[in-house]
C-alpha cells in the first residue's frame, strides 16, 4: 500500500487538453473514486498513475517517491478494467497465477498456489479454478479480472469502470463485494466511474472531474449536500437537478427571470449581493406537491410515471417541466392543477456565468 499525490498534472493529446492542472491525493488504505461524465479525463488520470502515459507538467508521488517518469513495471501498480481481458485458453487458476509467474516476482509454485487460493476464496471464485473464462458468467469473469489484480498485493489498485458491462443486479453485487474486499484488505484503491451511486456507496473521498478539471474533491456526503458547481449537482442524483435562472433582490428573495415566481430565500441567500444573476437549483426529491393555491409554483400535471414505491410526477409550469417525487399511494391524475412547495433550505445557488456555487 502507498499514498498517492497527483499534483498539478497537465496532459494533452495533440491540440486537445485532456487534463488541466489536476490535483488530488489518496491516503494509504483509502478508497478514492474519480467520477465524471464520458470524456472528462478519468481514464487518462489512471493511465498517468500507471505510467502508461506521461504528463507534460506536474508531479506524481507514489509512496513518497517521484514516479512521474518511472516506467510502469517500477510502480508496483495493478489495474482492472470493464473489459475483462482474460486469457481465453487459460483456466481461472492460470489466469490468477499469471502475474505471479513474472521473472520479477520470483515466487515458488507453492507460494503461487497459496496466493491464488487466498484471492479465489476472498472473491468466492474458488469452485471455478479449473474452468475456462467462457464457462463463467459475466459476474464471475469480472471477479477473476479483479482477482488477477489483487493477487499481486500491489501498492495501488486502479479500477477503471470494472462494473460497466454488468447488469444492474450484478453491479449492486459487485459494489458490495468491492466494499467488503476493501474492508478486509485495507487496499489503496482508486476507482473510476461515471455512476454517482458507486461514488457515494464505495468512497472515502471523491474527485469530481469535468472537462479535465477538478470541480470538487471532498467526502461523498459533502459533495451531495453542497455541490460546488452546476455540473456537480447534475452528476449526483437519480434525477437531474432542476435549474431556474433569476436574480436575488434587495430583500434577499429569488425572482425568476420572467417574473413567474418569487421565493423567500432570505435565510440562505443573505450573503449573495443584490441583483446578482444566479441559477436556482432544486432536486426533485426535495419538492412537494401541495394544493394549487398554496404552491410557490403552480401548474398542471403533464405526466405520471409509476416506479414501484414512488411516483415521478412531471408538472408543466411557466414554460418549465418540473419533476417531483411523491409517495405511490398519493392520488393524482394527469391534467390536474397542482402547486409545488419549495423549501428554501433545499435550494442551491450558482453563479450564472461561472456555474460555481455561491
Amino acid at each position: 500500500m502507498a499514498k498517492l499525490v497527483f499534483d498539478r498534472i497537465c496532459k494533452s493529446f495533440g491540440k486537445i487538453k485532456i487534463l488541466k492542472n489536476v490535483s488530488f491525493d489518496c491516503n494509504d488504505g483509502e478508497f478514492l473514486t474519480i467520477v465524471g461524465p464520458s470524456g472528462s479525463g478519468k481514464t487518462t488520470v489512471l493511465n498517468c498513475i500507471a505510467g502508461l502515459v506521461y504528463p507534460e507538467k506536474g508531479t506524481i508521488i507514489i509512496g513518497g517517491d517521484d514516479a512521474t517518469l518511472k516506467p510502469p513495471q517500477e510502480r508496483d501498480i495493478a489495474m482492472a478494467f470493464g473489459s475483462y481481458a482474460l486469457y481465453p485458453r487459460f483456466s481461472v487458476y492460470k489466469n490468477l497465477a499469471f502475474p505471479l509467474r513474472s521473472p520479477r516476482s520470483r515466487m515458488s509454485e507453492h507460494e503461487i498456489e497459496q496466493r491464488v487460493t487466498w484471492v479465489a476464496k476472498l472473491l468466492d471464485i474458488d469452485p471455478f479454478l479449473d474452468r475456462l473464462p467462457q464457462e463463467l458468467s459475466q459476474g464471475q469473469r469480472q471477479r477473476v479480472s479483479l482477482g488477477r489484480a489483487l493477487v499481486r498485493e500491489p501498492n495501488l489498485l486502479l479500477l477503471d469502470e470494472p462494473t460497466s458491462h454488468l447488469d444492474a443486479r450484478l453491479r449492486n453485487a459487485m459494489r458490495r463485494e468491492l466494499k467488503l474486499i476493501h474492508n478486509k484488505m485495507t487496499q489503496t484503491i482508486i476507482y473510476v466511474t461515471h455512476d454517482y451511486l458507486e461514488a457515494l456507496s464505495l468512497s472515502d473521498r471523491v474527485v469530481v472531474l469535468v472537462k479535465g478539471e477538478v470541480l470538487q474533491f471532498d467526502k461523498p456526503r459533502n459533495i451531495y449536500d453542497y455541490p460546488a458547481a452546476v455540473e456537480v449537482a447534475k452528476l449526483f442524483g437519480d434525477l437531474p437537478v432542476i435549474l431556474f435562472k433569476g436574480k436575488i433582490d434587495d430583500a434577499g428573495n429569488f425572482i425568476e427571470e420572467s417574473g413567474s415566481f418569487t421565493l423567500d430565500t432570505t435565510v440562505i441567500a443573505s450573503q449573495i449581493m443584490p441583483e446578482t444573476a444566479v441559477m436556482l437549483g432544486l432536486r426533485p426529491t426535495d419538492l412537494q406537491l401541495v394544493p394549487y393555491k398554496s404552491g410557490t409554483l403552480k401548474g398542471e400535471i403533464y405526466s405520471i410515471q409509476y416506479q414501484f414505491e414512488k411516483k415521478l410526477v412531471t408538472v408543466s409550469t411557466n414554460g418549465y417541466l418540473v419533476e417531483v417525487v411523491i409517495p405511490v399511494d398519493m392520488n393524482i391524475s394527469e391534467k390536474e392543477k397542482v402547486g409545488i412547495h419549495i423549501r428554501p433550505e433545499a435550494c442551491f445557488f450558482f453563479d450564472q456565468e461561472t456555474h460555481r456555487s455561491i
